[in-house]
């Protein structure tokens, strides 16, 4: 007996030494390393015979597809037949290492003809659109006269932040389906049963559910509040929605400064003004294009993050300004507005409008456009005003001058402003063109004074054609 179970083990010990060779000796064979399959070779019930990596895998998976799922209720009716699923699989790289993960098998069928049967997952990656709408659209999940179920939860518009009520629906989750469907295709089965049970939701949060109670609760106390930005003719008054968004989700109360920051750059996009390109339709009928602007109102940003911070915290109402970084004349206002300096170069005048009506005119003379010196267009504003003052500078031949003058408002930099011109006994015309200044507004010397009483710092000026 003893002998029996020696030469029993010594059999088993040589076929199992004799399979390791065939083998080792089938990893070096050229049908290892050919990328195509021997006869016997099964892949998931395809029988791969002779195809290449690619073939087989394009082969499982029109087998695959091939398979018609029916659909069937509790009681085992049949609702729908899902026909030829159109899905793509991530099998490609299993396929080719078929032969390496199934070493042994595979040797088994090269020296001995024994025929391999393996099977590997089919993890669907991706479903056609019609395929996906027709599974959608089945009439059992889709016949029109169906109600969504929905949470109850707290209405922020109400005045009293009401509750409305949870909704009992008897919509199917069609997005559940599918899953189940995809998964029912990865198995290879071939029917999938339909209950309303598995696939009608019920809400999660009912009215009387705590969180929601508490959540109700934090409404009342944080978003009651009215902060109302003062934008002249206009106003801008945060939503209930904009208030909730500062908030922390854990209603702790405490601020997301991301939140506020986001919505207050939103806030410049929209009122900020200056430097944007804008059809001006002047006092005197005229439409003028801006395309360069200094003048203007701009959120300071940074501060305005931090006052609006204030505000909410305090929970108290609030209405005022954004904080400017810049700002206009008067209030605010994304037109120019009823008082402003019109410096008409094509005429030659300037006229200064003060609540809407015409306070002063007279002619001048502007930029030399023969020399390069043209006054630069544009929507600016009186930057500076100062009496008694020598200005400088080079013609165009690099020789320099100096020019004093009593009365100076800069409306550009320290180079471009109006100016009285006692060296000039003539304005208005075409002097400008050959005889004009070096790009500041000449005014007439009589003129100069009332001109430079009446305009006040930040009045707007307008310089155009």
């Amino acid at each position: 007996m003893r002998k029996a179970i020696i030469l029993i083990a010594a059999l088993v010990l040589a076929a199992i030494a004799s399979l390791g060779i065939m083998t080792v000796q089938y990893t070096k064979s050229y049908e290892y390393k050919s990328k195509k399959f021997e006869d016997g070779y099964i892949i998931n019930g395809v029988r791969c015979y002779g195809m290449n990596y690619d073939q087989a895998t394009e082969a499982i998976t029109s087998k695959w597809n091939s398979n018609n799922i029916l659909v069937v209720g509790a009681l085992d009716e049949v609702l729908a037949a899902i026909i030829e699923p159109e899905c793509e699989y991530d099998i490609a790289d299993q396929v080719a290492r078929a032969k390496k993960d199934h070493k042994v098998l595979s040797a088994l069928n090269h020296y001995l003809n024994v025929p391999v049967s393996v099977n590997i997952p089919m993890k669907v990656t991706k479903c056609s659109d019609e395929f996906t709408r027709s599974v959608k659209g089945l009439e059992f999940l889709d016949h029109g006269d169906v109600t969504e179920s929905k949470d109850a939860y707290v209405d922020i518009k109400d005045p009293d932040f009401a509750i409305v009520n949870e909704v009992y629906g008897d919509k199917p989750d069609e997005d559940k389906f599918m899953e189940d469907v995809i998964d029912c295709i990865e198995r290879g089965e071939t029917k999938i049963v339909f209950t309303s049970e598995k696939y009608i939701d019920i809400p999660d949060v009912k009215s009387d559910d705590p969180g929601l109670l508490e959540y109700q609760k934090f409404c009342r106390d944080h978003l009651d509040q009215k902060i109302v930005y003062d934008l002249g003719e206009e106003s801008y008054t945060l939503s209930r929605e904009d208030l909730l968004k500062f908030y922390k989700d854990d209603m702790s109360g405490d601020i997301k400064e991301k939140a506020v920051k986001k919505f207050v750059k939103g806030i410049a996009k929209k009122y900020d003004n200056v430097g944007k390109t804008k059809n001006i339709k002047t006092l005197a009928g005229k439409t003028v294009t801006v395309d360069y602007a200094t003048y203007g109102w701009e959120v300071d940003q940074e501060a305005e993050v931090k006052k609006l911070i204030k505000n909410v915290k305090k929970g108290k109402d609030v209405t005022r300004e954004p904080e400017w970084a810049s700002v206009g004349y008067g209030k605010y206002s994304n037109n120019i507005g009823s008082t402003y300096v019109d410096i008409d170069i094509s005429n030659q005048s300037l006229v200064y409008y003060e609540n809407g009506k015409k306070a002063f005119a007279t002619d001048v003379v502007t930029g030399c456009v023969n020399e390069g010196y043209s006054t630069p267009t544009g929507l600016f504003s009186v930057i500076n005003k100062a009496t008694n003052i020598t200005l400088k500078g080079r013609n165009s031949n690099g020789t320099k001058y100096s020019s004093f003058v009593n009365y100076w408002m800069a409306f550009l930099g320290s180079a471009y402003g109006m100016h009285d011109a006692s060296w000039r006994s003539s304005f208005g015309g075409s002097i400008y063109v050959s005889g004009g200044s070096h790009g500041c507004v000449n005014v007439p010397s009589a003129r100069m004074p009332e001109l430079f009483d009446m305009v006040e710092y930040s009045t707007p000026v307008l310089v155009h054609y």
